[in-house]
């Protein structure tokens, strides 16, 4: 297996603060990549591997405005 360029994050989040949460990190310039909501209800975002660190300090800092729970976090495999 390759080196791991991305990972894809998913979010426990109210659907009503996905859209506050869009607002807040398209102040951060390609942080994360917002995909969609998944069949479990779930916000799926994509992260480059060398901002990892980076957005789960984001995350947990923004906690304060928007009830959010990181609940899994996995390899990308390459597509969205």
């Amino acid at each position: 297996m390759g080196e791991i360029l991305e990972y894809d994050l998913f979010v426990k989040i109210r659907p009503e603060d996905i859209h506050v949460l869009c607002y807040i990190a398209e102040a951060e310039d390609n942080l994360m990549n917002i995909r969609h909501v998944t069949d479990e209800g779930l916000l799926k975002i994509i992260v480059p591997a060398d901002l990892l660190e980076e957005v789960k300090s984001f995350l947990q800092s923004i906690k304060n405005r928007i009830e959010l729970e990181v609940v899994e976090i996995r390899a990308n495999p390459g597509h969205t």
